[in-house]
């Protein structure tokens, strides 16, 4: 097995947005290739020297080699989602039947991001309902929820009960710089049982997800189900988050890979929990959730980054030879091996910066 080097992309379409994926490629001796997409791969040399020259189908090898790379650096998985790929395409099989998964279609809900006005908003969501869409996520972004509380209002208002409707908190963890202070328990139990009010389908990252204990309590005062995790790195924590949550979100190309987030999945299931993956904002993140989610997700959608004109399907997956569209709200799976998508490297050339 051979690591290429990433092929590194942009595309800025629009002022002030900005999308940067890498595209990793793992080869064989005899000539097949494996690809998988997400953030940038600092650590690409040292996963070269760890990987080369092991077999590709021993995958939980492989798992346990990206784990220690990612415990002492950056976040490695998109090389463990390669190797599936490759194994795909290696036994003829797409990479949801190689892991044991009977379906070839999930339902979606938009996952939604722009700060707009209510009536922008209440005129997007209806946009979506109409194409199919049957549930979707908005994110607070005030530094009070109650000033977000007239955008989500508004949507109900407005698509009564023929949609079910999320709500991102964004307090469970900061980029890089942000020291604005995160949600106090207390903060997180009104906007929850205001939310309640609204029959939202679940109340996301309403916390840090390190507060374990918080969370427990929040789930036990307030009636609106709880989901967190979508950054969450090490194992060992999505396992006692899972014991406090609804739903746990471990994304495959963030945190332990598809071998990971199968045992967290396994995990969860147990407790009573649903493992439902962040996609993050990329086709290649899209793409590499829906495999294992067909395989071993128990909820009833799966996220679908979607807020036109910002968050169009074109800007998501620039990197993917074709878009991941919709049927009436469902998402369906390529049905060529591994990952079922093969990019076009030559046309890419066009965005490399790297």
């Amino acid at each position: 097995m051979d690591l290429e080097p990433p092929f590194n992309a942009a595309w800025d379409p629009v002022p002030r947005r900005h999308f940067e994926e890498t595209i990793v490629m793992v080869h064989t001796n005899e000539g097949l290739t494996g690809y998988a997409g997400g953030a940038p791969l600092p650590d690409r040399d040292l996963l070269e020297s760890l990987l080369r020259g092991v077999d590709p189908i021993e995958l939980d090898r492989v798992a346990s080699i990206c784990q220690t790379v990612d415990f002492h650096g950056g976040r490695p998985w998109t090389v463990e989602v390669a190797f599936w790929d490759l194994v795909g395409r290696i036994e003829g099989q797409p990479l949801h039947r190689l892991l044991g998964g009977e379906r070839t279609e999930f339902l979606v809900y938009a996952s939604c991001g722009e700060r707009v006005p209510p009536e922008v908003r209440v005129e997007r969501v209806l946009a979506l309902r109409d194409e199919g869409i049957s549930a979707a996520k908005l994110r607070f972004h005030a530094a009070d929820w109650k000033d977000d509380m007239p955008v989500l209002e508004a949507v109900r208002d407005a698509v009564g009960t023929s949609m079910e409707l999320m709500v991102d908190a964004n307090q469970g963890w900061r980029m890089p710089g942000d020291v604005a202070p995160r949600w106090s328990f207390e903060t997180a139990l009104d906007c929850a049982r205001a939310l309640s009010e609204l029959d939202v389908y679940w109340l996301e990252e309403p916390l840090d997800t390190a507060q374990f204990e918080n969370y427990r309590r929040l789930r036990e005062q307030s009636d609106v189900p709880l989901a967190a995790g979508e950054m969450v790195r090490s194992l060992s924590e999505s396992r006692q988050l899972a014991e406090v949550v609804d739903v746990i979100q471990n994304d495959v190309v963030l945190a332990g890979g598809i071998a990971g987030c199968r045992e967290i999945a396994a995990a969860a299931l147990e407790l009573g929990t649903v493992w439902s993956p962040h996609t993050w904002s990329t086709g290649y993140g899209l793409l590499a959730n829906l495999h294992p989610a067909l395989a071993f997700s128990t909820g009833p959608y799966l996220e679908y980054p979607f807020d036109p004109p910002g968050w169009s399907i074109e800007r998501r997956d620039f990197m993917l030879p074709a878009p991941l569209e919709l049927t009436r709200g469902t998402l369906v799976a390529p049905s060529e091996p591994g990952l079922g998508m093969t990019p076009d490297l030559a046309y890419l050339e066009r965005f490399r910066i790297g």
